[in-house]
């Protein structure tokens, strides 16, 4: 790939959700943002996309644009495409759930290694000197159940929310009436439930709590900004699936022969048999 042909793959599309949010849609991996909610004095960065030159090019454009420092990084949750583009955030606070620092330190011994990074080096040449530059580390604080940062007459909220991952969390920016999700949602897509930390009961009650939220704008882990009521949609969906598998674990039926019903279109072959699967273990093992 040559180089013009690479810098045009990792560019994202800056969307302004309101006066004060701004996202980075990147299109090329399956639709991932990034935002950022700017206070009085200061921004808060929510993710940082999945490659370096990303996230070093949203903050240079939040920063440039509103003429406010980055002051904080919050990460929704630990997957690769949403922290692995934090290289130019060392000099931020970085946060997120004390779940969060738990899934990051398992994952940096067990796969973000050097030798599973040269792996992806080889088997994607064409982004080796992009994949060097990945730096990941622990936040410099978790927090457990909610937490707020205010500047002046401005705060956004943080909560644990724990579904689609053990350490997901989401952010709200009362001000402006916006709605952070990450992966908790998908907007026009099948919900995420293939990590083996997810608790659906939990992603049931997250959604459940940003029903009751003064929201008009939600800006998904994955997907275009939509408004709350395809929060209920997931909701109601999400629902079925678990009546579903509860229903096929008390007849004795295999996940791979459980029949879904119709929803968004799957992002991969592989979604809707690992999601049963998770979700079988996870009713078998609560039945027990």
């Amino acid at each position: 790939m040559e180089m013009n042909s690479l810098q045009s793959s990792l560019e994202f599309d800056l969307i302004e959700v309101s006066p004060r949010v701004v996202i980075a849609n990147y299109k090329d991996c399956f639709g991932v943002n990034a935002a950022a909610i700017i206070l009085n004095n200061f921004t808060i960065c929510v993710d940082s996309l999945f490659y370096p030159p990303q996230g070093k090019a949203f903050r240079k454009i939040v920063e440039s644009k509103y003429k406010l420092p980055v002051k904080y990084l919050f990460l929704t949750h630990y997957h690769g495409d949403h922290v692995f583009g934090m290289a130019s955030f060392k000099d931020v606070e970085v946060f997120g759930s004390q779940e969060l620092i738990k899934n990051m330190k398992r994952r940096m011994k067990e796969q973000w290694t050097k030798d599973e990074f040269e792996k992806w080096k080889d088997e994607e040449p064409e982004l080796a000197h992009v994949i060097s530059q990945i730096e990941v580390w622990l936040p410099d604080y978790g927090f457990k159940g909610s937490h707020t940062i205010s500047d002046g007459d401005l705060r956004a909220e943080f909560y644990h929310s724990g579904g689609h991952t053990g350490c997901s969390a989401y952010a709200y920016f009362p001000a402006e009436r916006v709605l952070i999700t990450g992966d908790d949602l998908a907007s026009f897509d099948w919900p995420y439930i293939s990590d083996s930390t997810g608790d659906p009961d939990r992603w049931i009650a997250s959604f459940e709590a940003m029903l009751k939220l003064d929201v008009d704008k939600v800006v998904p882990g994955h997907g275009p900004v939509v408004d709350k009521e395809h929060i209920l949609v997931h909701l109601n969906y999400i629902k079925s699936l678990r009546e579903l598998v509860i229903c096929a674990i008390s007849n004795g039926t295999p996940p791979e022969d459980i029949q879904v019903p119709e929803f968004y279109k799957t992002a991969e072959d592989w979604q809707i048999p690992r999601a049963l699967k998770h979700l079988h273990n996870f009713y078998s093992a609560k039945s027990r």
